[in-house]
């Protein structure tokens, strides 16, 4: 028997309904369970994908999630999507698990790169998805600071003088230093990484590095912009050179802003008032 057009509309809302209901089917990779795709990934989702990766890896080459594909696009697209930000920025979650959660976000994305950088190959296997996962952690590391600032906005005067506080403000700064550091190399490793990845790469990065830009010591800002500077005229590729000159003006500006920020003085706290004992 077949159905008519006015019975099929009745039974595709049945079957949506009933999808609904019914509790996600885990998800495997060449045996391996994964995380589900369709929600975003805590660092506990990345954790377990990290281990299911590393098994895969151990015993198939070349079988890492591609950044396009029919069926491996979508897991890799879950590794790098913005949904997975959205509980690390809820503001009415604890800012303290907020905080724990994206530092152990970004060692997580630290465990995934190294299973797809591999700087002993010639050119690299994973070229495109590689350098995805470091803009991605830039990203990741530009929120941890917004949630690191929102939550030194809280402390008293005397505990932002803290000795142990402003040693972890300082290690939190040197890491993402050395990150955009590692994020301007990679852009010179030309021949491990292709022309179109590497195209493709300092678009993304052009993007992602102001908001990181902003933290950054201010003896480290001016090393960044001098690298930035060099790459518009020196590097070999001219989708790179046009990348890096799109974003040379906006962190000169963001400089020029910290800079006079830094130059104004301090607001003064009005004096208490003095209390009246005298009599009237």
């Amino acid at each position: 028997m077949k159905l008519t057009r006015c019975l099929l509309w009745p039974l595709a809302i049945l079957l949506l309904v009933v999808a609904r209901t019914v509790p996600a089917a885990d998800l495997f990779y060449l045996g391996q369970k994964i995380p589900d795709i369709q929600k975003p990934w805590s660092s506990r989702d990345y954790h377990q994908l990290v281990e299911a990766l590393q098994k895969v890896d151990s015993t198939q080459a070349n079988a890492l999630p591609r950044r396009s594909g029919e069926f491996t696009g979508p897991i890799y697209q879950r590794m790098v999507s913005e949904e997975n930000f959205r509980p690390q920025l809820n503001i009415y979650a604890p800012l303290e698990l907020r905080q724990n959660e994206a530092r152990e976000l970004l060692f997580q994305l630290k465990e995934l790169m190294r299973l797809y950088f591999d700087f002993h190959a010639a050119q690299q296997p994973y070229g495109a998805e590689a350098l995805g996962l470091m803009t991605y952690s830039l990203r990741q590391q530009a929120v941890l600071f917004t949630l690191t600032t929102e939550f030194w906005m809280t402390l008293s005067q005397p505990e932002q003088s803290n000795p142990v506080r402003l040693q972890g403000l300082q290690d939190t700064k040197e890491a993402a230093a050395m990150l955009t550091s590692s994020a301007l190399d990679y852009l010179g490793l030309t021949k491990q990484f292709g022309r179109e990845d590497l195209a493709l790469y300092a678009a993304e990065l052009s993007k992602q590095l102001p908001e990181l830009f902003v933290h950054l010591n201010a003896e480290v800002r001016p090393q960044v912009l001098a690298r930035i500077q060099e790459l518009t005229q020196k590097h070999p590729y001219s989708e790179v050179r046009a990348s890096m000159n799109e974003l040379l003006p906006v962190l000169v500006a963001i400089q020029a802003d910290v800079e006079k920020q830094l130059a104004m003085p301090a607001a003064e706290k009005p004096a208490a008032k003095k209390l009246d004992l005298s009599a009237p």
